[in-house]
């Protein structure tokens, strides 16, 4: 497939995805009134007012002598705007909400793709949920996983937790000293945090199709609760028991009839000891990709309970924690979808990302493009890296298709 770069080149594209966090947003996780600026006139471009292509690209199609640089203005779809992001939809709506009414996007893929959010309704659509005997085997998993890791006491970051200000951590526990170790400086077991979003299911309407609540439900353990609760700007519960316990509730409430039903599209895991990268990079090949520059960033896991199990795919998109979804959920399926339906061809996207959460999606585009933030292995799977989201990089990019 031949890819077009768009940078000065004879085409606009048809569609612009941005990934939020690390990519689209500050560093203080803020847009700066010029990304609202660009993107704004990106989706209104008519092609009337402006020559959008006065220079192709020399290094494909370079301009013979005396011919002139081709115009396409008033001859090309409307520019449209999607959001993907590993948010919730209330999460993503407080960026939209920061862009004060004056731009809002054509789609929004979150969740890492588990679901579509349509941002002018406020509804939700095509929850890919993941399969709840899978889910309680893999928090079981990484639960053993994490315990089982030991961090020296040095390098455990203090909590900022607002519940430990005055008490420090209580959940220490050294592991046993192994001859030869640092008795001053002990290894100190895994402390494994679980989340997940929730869609209740609220009854089946007259077609016999499942209605479902318009937003996902947050819903922790304690100790995910310890680590993250000066950062949750939203509602939500925390479980009685474990996160195991919680879902083996969703479980019975399925089979029985009894109880509040509902689905989990998204799992979310932390190490209160490691950043998620730290984490990410100390499970086992079972447990996650091989490599960030396969086609896939899938990992097949599968419980011993049954050989039928579907997958489940294995991320990160940020410095805090892991993130489970559903068998072959991922920001590209998710665009990919979205492309068929709207017959846009792939080779006329432009997708910005920097993060392993980015990798399909970055894959699929015609121009996958790393921001100048974002991880080394991203910039070797991208077509170009561009600026960092410190410098506007995304409006940047976009600017110069219009110089």
């Amino acid at each position: 497939m031949a890819l077009l770069t768009f940078h000065k080149s004879k085409r606009l594209p048809r569609l612009i995805v941005t990934d939020l966090d690390g990519t689209l947003l500050t560093p203080q996780y803020t847009i700066s009134p010029r990304s609202v600026d660009t993107l704004l006139f990106a989706q209104s471009f008519s092609g009337s007012s402006i020559d959008p292509d006065p220079v192709q690209d020399p290094l494909l199609n370079p301009i013979k002598s005396g011919e002139d640089a081709p115009n396409n203005s008033g001859n090309h779809h409307p520019i449209q705007i999607m959001i993907a992001s590993g948010r919730s939809p209330r999460s993503v709506q407080k960026v939209i909400d920061l862009f004060q009414g004056r731009m809002i996007p054509d789609a929004v893929i979150c969740c890492n793709g588990a679901l579509n959010y349509n941002p002018k309704t406020k509804v939700i659509s095509y929850p890919q949920f993941i399969p709840l005997d899978q889910a309680i085997f893999m928090i079981q998993e990484m639960r053993t996983e994490i315990c089982h890791y030991g961090t020296r006491s040095s390098r455990i970051p203090a909590s900022n937790s607002p519940l430990e200000q005055n008490s420090g951590p209580q959940d220490l526990t050294p592991l046993p000293v192994q001859e030869g170790q640092d008795e001053t400086d002990p290894f100190i077991a895994g402390r494994p945090g679980f989340s997940c979003e929730v869609i209740w299911f609220e009854g089946v309407s007259p077609s016999g199709e499942p209605i479902y609540a318009q937003d996902t439900s947050f819903v922790c353990d304690r100790t995910w609760e310890l680590q993250r609760k000066g950062y949750i700007y939203y509602d939500y519960s925390v479980v009685e028991d474990t996160m195991e316990a919680f879902l083996q509730s969703l479980q019975q409430a399925a089979l029985n009839g009894t109880g509040r039903s509902g689905g989990v599209i998204k799992i979310m895991v932390l190490d209160r000891n490691r950043s998620a990268p730290e984490l990410y990079e100390s499970l086992p090949e079972t447990l996650r990709p091989t490599s960030m520059s396969s086609v896939t960033t899938t990992t097949t896991i599968v419980p011993t309970t049954t050989a039928t199990s579907p997958a489940v795919s294995v991320t990160y998109s940020g410095k805090y924690f892991l993130e489970i979804a559903a068998a072959g959920v991922n920001k590209g399926l998710g665009l990919a979808k979205y492309c068929e339906a709207h017959t846009i061809p792939r080779e006329e996207v432009v997708a910005f990302g920097d993060l392993l959460n980015d990798a399909e999606m970055l894959q699929f585009a015609g121009l996958g493009l790393c921001m100048g933030n974002g991880h080394e292995e991203m910039k070797k799977l991208a077509d170009r890296v561009i600026g960092t989201n410190a410098e506007d990089g995304v409006a940047q990019e976009i600017e110069s298709w219009f110089v």
